[in-house]
């Protein structure tokens, strides 16, 4: 008696006939028709993709610059002197687009650090000028062409974007790639970069870094670039006011110390009226440039892939501008000599 007791205790008959009873109800009201309502457990929500929520900021406006290339163009342009040794060169009339002499323009190759106009202008879209970046010590290490940014320093996109577009900083582009991420809890910014090629229809470029480090799926065209500094040059003022400049002094301040930015552009100062744009240099790229000048109101354009010395990159983009200035307006060609870029080389501290 006393097991029985033991394993039918009034707790277990309580829970046996209130399960009773409820099993019955249910199976009696189904019975009769009646629908009981399901009860499932909430799926779980969609994982939402950021850098859809950033595509806006991406978007592409005014787009109308396109290159033209006339029936009657000479082809032999490109074999008429020593700039025929670069990789890739195209010279454009800005104001219209014509093409004036080219060579590869077409052909994809590693482009060094052209590669930072697009992560200025992705900068420009996904942040603001007084946002403030903070310096890892990966962004720190980086090299070789720096500023010597300081690990737990700040500095603002402002002036970041000087560090990077003057002195083509490539610890200052990663600080920029790194507190972009940051800001959007995910790694966007380079994502960012090939979203914008994309739209503005650079069929031939791809990024894999903000530096421009040689890599395989890392490359452009002279074609590609033209269209994009076209584009950075004319929907982003204060991208266009930088790359003209030749010197940024920041000042040591409560968040970092103080830089020297010196424009390592050869030519402005020395080619009358030169607005920028950037120049490059990797082992696979060899040396790169993008030039805009302006001249009794014609703006002509060079880019230039693979040149093997500096001097041979400033000499050549110096009588490509001559080339296009001659032929569209008749204009004068601007004499450049060695002796005038090694004096304004000379003029860069820290540059060797």
């Amino acid at each position: 008696m006393d097991q029985i007791s033991a394993i039918v205790s009034p707790q277990r008959l309580k829970i046996f006939i209130v399960s009773f009873v409820i099993t019955f109800i249910i199976v009696s009201l189904q019975l009769v028709g009646i629908e009981l309502p399901h009860f499932t457990s909430p799926l779980p929500k969609e994982k939402v993709d950021i850098f859809e929520q950033i595509l806006p900021r991406l978007k592409v406006s005014g787009n109308n610059f396109s290159l033209k290339r006339s029936s009657q163009f000479i082809r032999n342009v490109h074999a008429s002197g020593p700039w025929d040794e670069a990789h890739a060169y195209l010279v454009v009339d800005m104001d219209n687009g014509n093409v004036i002499a080219e060579k590869n323009a077409n052909y994809p190759f590693p482009i060094a650090s052209l590669t930072k106009i697009m992560t200025a202008i992705v900068a420009l879209d996904l942040a603001s000028l007084d946002d403030l970046f903070t310096v890892s010590e990966d962004a720190a290490s980086q090299i070789p062409t720096k500023i010597g940014v300081v690990a737990g320093q700040q500095l603002t996109l402002e002036e970041l974007l000087h560090a990077v577009m003057l002195t083509s900083a490539n610890d200052a582009a990663e600080v920029i790639r790194e507190g972009i991420d940051e800001k959007y809890k995910s790694q966007v910014f380079i994502r960012a970069m090939n979203k914008k090629a994309e739209l503005l229809g650079l069929k031939n470029t791809h990024f894999t870094n903000p530096q421009g480090f040689d890599s395989p799926n890392h490359f452009s065209t002279a074609e590609d670039l033209a269209k994009l500094t076209h584009y950075a040059l004319t929907h982003y003022p204060f991208f266009a006011q930088i790359v003209k400049k030749e010197y940024m002094y920041l000042e040591k301040n409560k968040y970092h110390k103080q830089f020297d930015l010196y424009n390592w552009n050869g030519l402005i100062g020395v080619y009358p009226n030169v607005l920028g744009v950037k120049i490059g240099n990797t082992e696979a790229a060899k040396k790169t440039s993008v030039v805009v000048a302006k001249r009794q109101g014609k703006t002509m354009l060079v880019v230039l892939l693979g040149a093997p010395g500096i001097l041979e990159r400033d000499l050549w983009s110096a009588e490509l501008l001559n080339i296009g200035f001659k032929r569209t307006s008749g204009l004068d060609a601007i004499t450049v000599t060695d002796e005038m870029l090694r004096e304004k080389y000379a003029t860069w501290k820290y540059w060797n």
